[in-house]
């Protein structure tokens, strides 16, 4: 395939990979602005190739192939064995959801995520899910221990111009420095309404690696101190296994 082909293929498992249902081959085209003859060539291959599914009648979702590589990433980076044991370790402690994230752009990636047994509620985070850093416990964890001058390349605020001045960049910028004094961060309801994060950051010996957090419903857990205590001591814990110093 050209170049273009290839751009474009990967912009289809982009959309597909963030879909929860079948996509329509038109609505794909038109989403992506790819002609619907293009658009099927190319779905073709990936489908061939077991990238994408094609489900009936002409709707494709994202194929297990997708998932092998991508997960190949996680193997790739050495610790996938040691945040899943450090997640169980957390969720059962807690017996809250617990995951792991890490800072790509301006948004958290969710990469892990451990629910405890028979809860019966969907928490905002999932395995692969995309939030904005800004929001989110996690990401403000990732975010407190940047460089002050490159925050802004890694946040994104509604309607703003320049994330880097104006109230909201201020405010972030004091809620981070309260990040970095005491150890942890949260989401009090930012990215769903009724739910309650708490984060810590992770470091491994080169720097910030990501963040472990939980989710709870909001008043499921009224002692934020006691939470925040153990999520700190998990996430010093899987510092201290891949080589870091808490900061």
């Amino acid at each position: 395939m050209s170049d273009t082909s290839v751009v474009r293929a990967m912009r289809i498992l982009e959309l597909l990979a963030h879909t929860e249902k079948p996509v329509p081959l038109k609505d794909l085209a038109a989403a992506l602005d790819i002609p619907k003859s293009t658009a099927h060539g190319i779905l073709r291959d990936l489908v061939q190739e077991r990238f994408v599914d094609l489900k009936e009648p002409a709707a494709y979702t994202i194929g297990l192939k997708a998932f092998e590589v991508g997960s190949a990433h996680l193997r790739v980076a050495g610790f996938s064995g040691v945040v899943a044991s450090e997640l169980g370790r957390l969720c059962r402690a807690l017996d809250l959801t617990a995951h792991y994230a890490v800072l790509d752009g301006t948004d958290a990636v969710y990469l892990y995520k451990q629910d405890p047994p028979g809860l019966g509620v969907q928490l905002a985070s999932s395995v692969g899910a995309r939030l904005p850093s800004h929001l989110t416990a996690v990401g403000k964890s990732c975010l407190a221990w940047l460089e002050v001058a490159t925050v802004a390349d890694h946040v994104v605020f509604a309607g703003a111009a320049d994330s880097s001045r104006g109230p909201e960049a201020d405010a972030l910028a004091c809620e981070l420095a309260r990040v970095r004094e005491r150890g942890y961060s949260t989401d009090h309801g930012q990215v769903a309404l009724g739910i309650e994060c708490v984060a810590a950051p992770v470091f491994d010996a080169g720097g910030p690696r990501g963040a472990l957090g939980v989710s709870y419903l909001h008043g499921a857990s009224s002692q934020v101190d006691d939470v925040a205590g153990a999520v700190r001591e998990s996430a010093a814990r899987l510092t201290s296994m891949l080589g870091g110093t808490v900061r």
